[in-house]
């Protein structure tokens, strides 16, 4: 039966890497086809092997970067594809023109007997290749949300397993009729052991009297969870188990929030899930994931709070709808369900139904006629190509970003209006650099702001700052493909400039790309492009410069001849009337006219030019 010549069942099991839920599934899954088939399991993760890099990027990384930072954006996108049926067809043709012809080649490698998807966009590709007629060996799809949307289901697919009777119909709806098997949560078989809420909590050390939660946003600690933190511990004498995921910054950080309140535990992942949940009071949850389908097995109570927008927010109205949970949409709501929940002492109980192992052993091709709409089909592909590209290199590319920038008023900031015979300077540099330029420019009483690429020490910011000079992050060569690092790195170098929440950034000289104007934006960055931007042994500006203006040089190294190019730049502006300051300094001439003008604006119109004089004298000897 097996592809090797034995008459041992072979199965792959197809996953993706989004998140900690389709990687449990995975290994749930290859325990009970050993145990109930005795079936040998292959397991892949499609995005690290055989999807190519376009999927992943979609539906992995600028996923993850959305709803950690940018939920509607993620909730138009699922609206989008998972709700409107037209562009859900765009969705599909893509999934199959990037994904079917790597994935056969997987499975010829694989030889199995029988394919099983636990991601919703390998569904849809293998779904493509059986309703072809290009793969002929059974497809089980497993849909672990509570809330199958659309894309999880394929007419292609031989059996789609589900984990509630309460979804069936919706995956008929597009999958068609006996399609659908529903069987109990494919969940670690440490779950499933029947351990009490006291022996639970004595295996932890866990007090017996006391209410206790579990606050979980997944393996990405998505939502507020320092907020459910807060309002958990407003039931009387609770203890609460707050979950950071696999993010150990995410983790230091509430620990360090909470350090001085003695009944929060902060955790990272932790291999102790199932005595964590069977010795609850409450699970409470934001993605309605496979932790909620862990914690009914081990009968732990559920109130969802906080759930993103998109197919989490769905799948929170669906469990609370049959009655396997408590929903608070409210911050102000989730006090009350808790107070209900340990008032009321009950275990879910999830029913009983075959095992997945089970079902997946006994699945047989489906009848699939194939399709009659392959120009449709051909014309929806090329759509979502066309798609795909234009959506990708609008996101990704820094030739888009001055278009949707002139259209949304996003440019960065290149000249300040200013009475004052000044430009404002940035010299980009090494900051091990900085000091020695920053003497060079003293000799001839000039200032500047120093923009970094590397994060400078606590040295070199004091000795700027003692100088009169000024100092902000600058972005390196990052691309929208890597948008987690340019976050952390901005992060990074405003808290060691000892930034404010809002501040300015110099912007790349081959300007930005939306993906990275955003995720600047989502940290407080505001970017600065100049109106002039030279590099040491450039010719000048023909037509000189003008007061208000940014000047960026970018200098590479402390080198006499880089050093003798920036001070040619600071004798032209001199030459021309002109004084260099800091961007600070030219952002503070520009608030004060503003505020001059302001003033004269509200003095009544029969006021004395005496008085008005006076006021202009005021604030010239303040300046």
């Amino acid at each position: 039966m097996g592809g090797n010549g034995s008459a041992q069942l072979r199965v792959l099991v197809l996953t993706a890497e989004e998140g900690e839920g389709h990687y449990a599934a995975a290994r749930a899954l290859s325990h009970e086809l050993l145990h109930d088939a005795g079936a040998e399991v292959v397991v892949r993760d499609a995005y690290k092997e055989d999807f190519g890099r376009v999927v992943p990027f979609f539906s992995r990384d600028l996923y993850h970067f959305q709803v950690r930072w940018l939920a509607w954006t993620y909730w138009l996108e699922f609206v989008l594809f998972a709700k409107f049926a037209p562009t859900r067809a765009i969705a599909r043709a893509g999934l199959a023109i990037c994904g079917a012809r790597p994935l056969m080649r997987l499975i010829r490698r694989v030889t199995p007997d029988l394919i099983v998807s636990t991601h919703p966009a390998v569904t849809s590709a293998l779904g493509y290749l059986r309703k072809r007629g290009r793969l002929k060996l059974p497809v089980v799809a497993t849909i672990t949300d509570l809330e199958a949307h659309p894309l999880w289901a394929h007419k292609g697919v031989d059996l789609h397993l589900v984990m509630h009777e309460a979804c069936v119909a919706s995956v008929e709806r597009i999958a068609g009729r006996d399609s659908v098997k529903v069987t109990r949560p494919i969940v670690s078989p440490a779950f499933r052991a029947s351990h009490t809420r006291e022996e639970a909590r004595a295996a932890l050390d866990l007090p017996q009297d006391r209410p206790i939660f579990v606050v979980s946003g997944g393996g990405w600690a998505v939502g507020d969870v320092g907020g459910t933190v807060r309002a958990a511990l407003g039931v009387e004498n609770a203890l609460v188990m707050c979950l950071a995921g696999r993010y150990e910054e995410t983790r230091e950080r509430l620990a360090a929030t909470f350090a001085d309140e003695p009944r929060v535990q902060v955790l990272g992942f932790t291999e102790r899930m199932p005595e964590l949940l069977a010795a609850a009071d409450a699970l409470i949850d934001s993605t309605v994931g496979l932790t909620c389908l862990e914690a009914l097995t081990c009968g732990c109570p559920i109130v969802v709070h906080g759930a993103p927008p998109g197919h989490s927010r769905d799948s929170a109205k669906t469990i609370a709808r049959i009655g396997l949970a408590e929903l608070a949409n409210k911050p102000s709501e989730l006090l009350p369900a808790l107070e209900r929940t340990v008032a009321a002492n009950r275990r879910p109980d999830f029913g009983s139904a075959p095992t997945a192992g089970s079902l997946i052993a006994s699945a047989r091709l489906r009848s699939t006629p194939a399709t009659q709409w392959r120009r449709r089909l051909v014309i929806a592909a090329a759509a979502s190509v066309g798609t795909l590209a234009l959506g990708g290199w609008t996101f990704a590319s820094a030739v888009a970003f001055p278009i949707i920038a002139r259209t949304f008023g996003l440019r960065g900031l290149a000249t300040v209006s200013t009475p004052k015979p000044i430009v404002g300077l940035i010299v980009a540099v090494p900051a091990k650099s900085a000091t020695t330029v920053a003497r060079r420019l003293q000799l001839e009483n000039a200032h500047a702001t120093f923009a970094f690429i590397d994060v400078p020490s606590a040295s070199t910011t004091l000795a700027l700052r003692a100088a009169g000079d000024g100092a902000l992050p600058a972005v390196g060569p990052e691309r929208a493909t890597e948008l987690l690092s340019l976050r952390r790195h901005l992060r990074a170098e405003a808290r060691a400039l000892h930034l404010p929440l809002h501040f300015r950034y110099l912007a790349p000289h081959r300007g930005l790309s939306l993906a990275e104007y955003l995720a600047a934006r989502s940290v407080g960055g505001h970017p600065i492009d100049g109106s002039v931007r030279l590099t040491p042994g450039q010719p000048l500006p023909v037509d000189g410069f003008r007061s208000g203006a940014i000047v960026v040089f970018t200098l590479g190294s402390s080198a006499p001849s880089a050093l003798g190019s920036l001070d040619k730049v600071v004798a032209r502006l001199s030459s021309s009337g002109l004084r260099t300051v800091s961007i600070s300094a030219l952002l503070g001439s520009a608030s004060k006219t503003a505020a001059t003008a302001r003033e004269r604006a509200s003095m009544p119109a029969e006021a004395s030019t005496s008085t008005r004089e006076a006021i202009s004298t005021v604030r010239t000897s303040g300046s």
